[in-house]
């Protein structure tokens, strides 16, 4: 660090408050909260990171885990009488609709300073603003979309987020939450720590960095999904996708897609101790929001695929990640970490293969309900490239149930650029 960041301590003082001048627009709730009329804190311990509740009511298709109906408050639209499921397949299957539109806003205003930056002291002043829907239509199908209006500052990000899952299927036959199929734009479950739901600002390495020039990156894909529960405790996960993200339309060949061949994922995990992941085994006379476990949650997951890297030539790369994940919980102690390995064939069009190593590990730190505490490390090691790591030291409070203010510093010992700051306001509505 520098002795002109120890001297730029005044900026971000004045900048909270700037940023504080808009918490009067954030005390509207999100759309599950107005659904079911109860805080935000049921599912999140810090917004947008999940509790054990969060996890199993995101796993069961955003419906309460075993009475979704008993505890939902804004009752639905039908379309079609009850009556109408008796007499199927000689008539249509009534859905419903939320009764009020489910839409939420989610905005990010920060400060930085960046000590490499000819604009060393910047307020974005919104960084991001994203408009999300989710719910359900009717039992058993559910959907979720988001989509950026303002993206680093300036720019339209698009859709991030769009899929319809079917959950449940066969439970009539099956037990249940053994086999949903999500289907749309998505974060393939395999994704060992989750960009959507990360509580630091910054992002993970294995989610940004490329491999020569190959785009591909453990993130967001496009594609069909199956997933499940086997009795509360084991998951697994298996996908098909495109491969090669999000990305805009290919000119030459007028696809979302740069080859015709699709990737292939599988994950396996287990949970032991807590809260099972389909929300069973809750204490009793302990409310979802107040669950302070005892579990260690680990998973095994591995990644195939091929990417085009010059449609012209039709050169292409075929390359693999495999890794373990780790998530232990020990009351307001959560440690997060993974381990990932990889190797591309041919990622520059010179038929040099290239191996990926990359590791992380957070350690969360809850010292009162509102108030959380975060260390993490992060390296990523590419052949023929920089080593390159982030040292990330963050304090995040939540000034109301959906307002969270952060104060975040990225650090570096190897590669990776200079050092940073951040003061953050986030808000959901």
């Amino acid at each position: 660090m520098t002795a002109k960041y120890s001297k730029s301590v005044i900026i971000p003082l004045i900048s909270i408050l700037v940023l504080l001048s808009f918490e009067r627009v954030s005390e509207a709730i999100p759309v599950f909260a107005r659904k079911y009329r109860t805080s935000c804190m049921t599912c999140h311990s810090v917004f947008p990171k999940l509790n054990p509740f969060g996890e199993a009511f995101r796993r069961n298709g955003y419906q309460m885990p075993e009475a979704d109906k008993r505890y939902v408050q804004e009752k639905p639209i039908k379309l079609g009488a009850p009556a109408w499921k008796e007499v199927w397949p000689e008539g249509v299957w009534p859905g419903e609709l939320p009764k009020i539109p489910p839409i939420s806003l989610f905005a990010r205003s920060f400060y930085r300073y960046d000590e490499d930056s000819q604009v060393k002291h910047d307020l974005t002043l919104p960084d991001e603003i994203k408009l999300l829907s989710a719910g359900t239509l009717g039992e058993d199908i559910s959907f979720f979309g988001g989509v950026a209006l303002v993206k680093d500052g300036n720019n339209f990000g698009g859709v991030e987020k769009l899929f319809l899952q079917f959950d449940n299927l066969f439970a009539d036959s099956l037990p249940a939450y053994l086999i949903n199929i999500k289907i749309g734009q998505f974060e393939p479950g395999i994704i060992p720590l989750s960009k959507h739901r990360r509580i630091t600002h910054k992002k993970y390495l294995f989610s940004t960095t490329e491999v020569g020039e190959n785009n591909f990156t453990l993130s967001d894909q496009r594609g069909v999904e199956v997933n499940g529960l086997v009795r509360s405790r084991m998951e697994y996960v298996f996908g098909i996708v495109n491969g090669n993200g999000t990305g805009s339309i290919d000119e030459s060949t007028g696809s979302l897609d740069n080859n015709s061949k699709k990737d292939l994922y599988l994950k396996m995990g287990y949970k032991f101790g807590g809260v099972g992941l389909d929300g069973s085994g809750v204490e009793k006379g302990l409310l979802p929001g107040d669950w302070k476990e005892r579990s260690i949650h680990i998973g095994a997951f591995g990644y195939i695929g091929e990417n085009r890297i010059d449609p012209s030539a039709k050169i292409d790369d075929r390359f693999y990640r495999y890794g373990l994940n780790l998530n232990l919980v020990y009351r307001d102690i959560n440690i997060l970490g993974t381990v990932i390995s990889g190797s591309h064939k041919n990622p520059n069009g010179d038929s040099q293969e290239r191996d990926i190593f990359t590791y992380l590990v957070e350690s969360d730190i809850y010292f009162y309900p509102w108030l959380i505490g975060i260390f993490r490390y992060d390296f990523i090691d590419v052949e023929g490239a920089q080593k390159s790591d982030d040292i990330i030291i963050g304090l995040t409070a939540l000034v109301r149930a959906n307002v969270k203010l952060a104060f975040e510093g990225e650090l570096h010992s190897i590669g990776g650029g200079g050092d940073r700051a951040f003061v953050i306001l986030e808000f959901a509505l």
